[in-house]
């Protein structure tokens, strides 16, 4: 089980936490935890600022407090777990400033930007493990940075698993082979390390990828076959569409994996789909539940083999792309553009979300997020070969994606293209995927919601458990 910040904010949370314990007693668990809300953000401001001594002081004493409040709360003052838990706070900071103190002198590195940030896990982790202690039970602490063995990609490093299997199995299967009563193993999220010993960080939604990454291994390792990871949210699970544009939007109970890695890949928030490549070749299943509402037994999302293919799942978005096109200022083919323009923006490190690209190869177009964009657009007018060949051009655009089989049939497709006809929505680039389940729109960005709307209205029966209306919301 993974439990996010918001599951770790005060005494009622972490009571929260007791009770979802008591209902998985006859279980053996393994909880992973994330930072406190925030506290990555703000550990990652105080790595990039390292420099201004008044400005790290400020952020540290807010760091220390955020913890410090958390301890005043959940444990009782001076008790053995509260003195502990204390402890381990003031202990970490000291690190810290010396961590910081070494940017300050050796300059700013990525190995220590992640050193820095991997703190927030650390710190709320132990505080964790001491408060399940405290209420009887068998808990263990576990840093992910001594299980979890990646690659040298700082800030999103990749699992190395062979070598990750032969920690779990050195570390954690020996508890699980002959547990003690009410054991729970807490490790941190988020984290892991290098061969070589430096702490190394796992991206976007690294705690939830944690989670996955253990359940893998123990499976491998066949520990058990009957495993599962249950993500706590602040939601009940995915939503069909984003509430922001349909209100009361329908949860979605059931998706396989390639269906929800193509919502998540999409702007689902509440998932990474990265989360999913380690366990679906191995059918674990993961749950999506809401932390507040841990008795539920049928609103809840479960990713697993099992799928209802005679449905759309969900409309997902990405708001913020622009769209670069690039035309032979000849309007005469040029075999291989294609590779040259990867070759150009691979050098920055940008990632494209579409591409669109006529037969002739007169012509192609490529959404970038909008935050890369000026790099993107500059690497390519820096290129001799496309300053001098090729007209670039670009907007701000959206991009819908349609995700489940039944947007495959062709009359979906033109029940898609009579909604955007109703309200003049003009489609400015289509792609279909390949495993034939997802099909994604390019339209401009101020027409999106007019989109969303309009395409709910008219394919609402072909979702799961939604509810139509013959008004358009």
């Amino acid at each position: 089980m993974k439990f996010g910040g918001s599951c770790l904010i005060n005494n009622q949370a972490f009571k929260k936490i007791i009770k979802i314990t008591k209902l998985y007693q006859n279980e053996q668990k393994i909880y992973v935890a994330s930072a406190l809300n925030g506290i990555t953000d703000l550990l990652l401001k105080m790595a990039k600022s390292a420099e201004s001594e008044k400005e790290i002081d400020n952020d540290m004493a807010l760091l220390e407090k955020r913890h410090l409040d958390v301890i005043e709360q959940i444990f009782k003052e001076e008790s053995e777990h509260y003195v502990k838990a204390k402890d381990w706070v003031d202990e970490n900071l000291g690190y810290l400033e010396n961590l910081l103190a070494d940017i300050r002198e050796f300059g700013f590195e990525p190995y220590y930007q992640d050193y820095v940030i991997s703190f927030g896990e650390i710190l709320s982790t132990y505080i964790l493990n001491q408060y399940l202690l405290s209420k009887g039970y068998d808990s263990i602490y576990i840093p992910a940075n001594e299980i979890i063995i990646t690659n040298d990609e700082y800030n999103n490093a990749y699992p190395l698993f062979e070598l990750t299997n032969a920690r779990m199995k050195k570390l954690i299967v020996p508890f699980l082979e002959f547990p003690k009563e009410n054991l729970i193993i807490c490790i941190t999220g988020f984290i892991g390390r290098n061969k070589i010993g430096y702490t190394t960080t796992l991206g976007r939604g690294g705690s939830d990828y944690t989670a996955t990454i253990l359940a893998r291994s123990l499976s491998e390792l066949g520990v058990d076959k009957d495993i599962k990871v249950i993500l706590w949210k602040d939601v009940d699970g995915i939503l069909a569409i984003d509430p922001d544009f349909v209100p009361h939007s329908s949860l979605i109970r059931y998706l396989d994996y390639d269906e929800a890695k193509h919502i998540a890949n999409f702007g689902a928030k509440v998932l990474h789909p990265k989360c999913l490549e380690s366990i679906e070749k191995l059918n674990i299943p993961l749950e999506i539940r809401n932390f507040n509402n841990p008795y539920e037994e049928i609103n809840y999302t479960t990713i697993s083999p099992k799928s209802d293919k005679d449905q759309i799942k969900g409309i997902s978005t990405i708001q913020d792309g622009i769209i670069i096109t690039i035309t032979s200022g000849s309007l005469v083919d040029m075999p291989g553009v294609l590779a040259k323009i990867f070759k150009v923006i691979s050098k920055s490190k940008i990632s494209v979300s579409l591409v669109a690209q006529s037969a002739t190869e007169i012509s192609t177009s490529f959404i970038v997020k909008k935050e890369d964009a000026d790099n993107a657009i500059s690497s390519l007018k820096s290129s001799d070969y496309f300053s001098e060949f090729f007209k670039i051009k670009f907007e701000e655009v959206a991009i819908i994606n349609i995700t489940g089989s039944k947007v495959l049939d062709n009359i979906t497709k033109v029940k898609i293209f009579q909604a955007f006809d109703k309200k003049n929505i003009k489609v400015k680039a289509l792609s279909q995927s390949t495993d034939e389940i997802n099909f994604s729109i390019v339209i401009q960005k101020d027409r999106l919601m007019d989109a969303v709307k309009i395409l709910h209205h008219d394919l609402c029966k072909e979702f799961e458990s939604i509810k139509c209306s013959d008004e358009i919301e």
